[in-house]
């Protein structure tokens, strides 16, 4: 994780409406990332974001925001298949560590940005 990135979970954990635990969360699922995939804030940034704001709307109940555009999300997954089954996993992890998973269509716009960092970010090394 590059200092960009550091300083933008910084700022979330300093907003009060972040709620407690979600931006150590979000670090700890970024770190996973690492072994296979460039974690920066140019390659994670948008990911980073819409995870702590996912996750805080699930914390806090508010209702969801609408579903990613079916033509995009088709796309992503039918090239990167695993990120359904990877955003499913953070799910799973967030409901344990924070006491809510996210809802089907944050499920849906995690996978498109785990597609994208597989799309765009993976290790050469892998």
């Amino acid at each position: 994780m590059d200092d960009r990135l550091r300083l933008r979970l910084g700022m979330f954990g300093e907003m009060a409406q972040t709620p407690p635990g979600v931006v150590e969360f979000v670090a700890s699922e970024l770190a996973l990332l690492e072994p296979d995939f460039e974690v920066t804030d140019d390659t994670a940034g948008s990911l980073t974001s819409h995870l702590v704001a996912a996750l805080g709307r699930m914390v806090r109940g508010e209702p969801d925001i609408d579903p990613p555009a079916d033509l995009v999300y088709q796309q992503v997954v039918n090239e990167v298949p695993a990120a359904v089954d990877a955003a499913a996993r953070v799910s799973d992890r967030a409901e344990s560590a924070l006491g809510v998973p996210l809802s089907a269509v944050e499920r849906q716009y995690l996978s498109l940005h785990l597609g994208v960092l597989a799309l765009t970010a993976t290790k050469e090394n892998r």
